[in-house]
């Protein structure tokens, strides 16, 4: 059973920008995941989880447009969004439980590599991996409680030394797991 974006998108963080990619490589982004439509693209499948630079207006209090998505007018910067891959046709990837969304069900889709987060959720403690293949396989069996975006400290340094701010070189991927299932179906 593949993994579709409505079911990804309740994990998902509210605070992060949004980013959905096409199998075409055009893409809608989204200030929070909440400015998606309802239903929209709940029934594509997720190919890939990541992060990326995109392109979102200067003034980003702007009214949305009709569909919701942002659209460049005037100006533009670019910012690091979590960036979810969907497709019609799911990957061939196996899941290890077709009832709630597990680190193990998730790991394979995930970018490659550059820095990820995980969070235990019953102590929050933290583990940083430069690299997915690094990701300890302890967490495969816990359930995904979030995924997101955050600073990564030792990145972010050597990049305001350059004089480049808020990119996804400077971020990392936080994925909080836990114990117990945070959706009860």
């Amino acid at each position: 059973m593949a993994i579709k974006f409505g079911e990804l998108k309740k994990y998902l963080s509210r605070v992060v920008k949004l980013s959905v990619c096409f199998e075409d490589g055009h893409y809608d982004n989204y200030l929070r995941v909440s400015d998606i439509p309802e239903g929209k693209y709940d029934d594509l499948f997720v190919f890939g989880i990541g992060m990326v630079d995109v392109e979102f207006p200067l003034d980003v209090y702007s009214e949305p447009t009709e569909d919701r998505t942002m659209q460049l007018k005037d100006g533009f910067t670019l910012g690091c969004a979590l960036e979810v891959i969907v497709h019609k046709e799911p990957r061939d990837i196996e899941r290890k439980n077709p009832n709630e969304l597990t680190f193990g069900d998730i790991r394979y889709y995930l970018q490659c590599g550059r820095y990820f987060s995980i969070v235990k959720k019953e102590d929050w403690s933290e583990e940083d991996y430069e690299w997915r293949e690094e990701i300890s396989n302890e967490y495969n069996e816990m359930y995904v409680y979030g995924i997101g975006i955050e600073d990564n400290p030792s990145e972010l340094s050597k990049m305001i030394q350059r004089g480049i701010i808020d990119t996804q070189l400077a971020k990392k991927m936080r994925i909080v797991v836990s114990e117990s299932p945070k959706y009860v179906l």
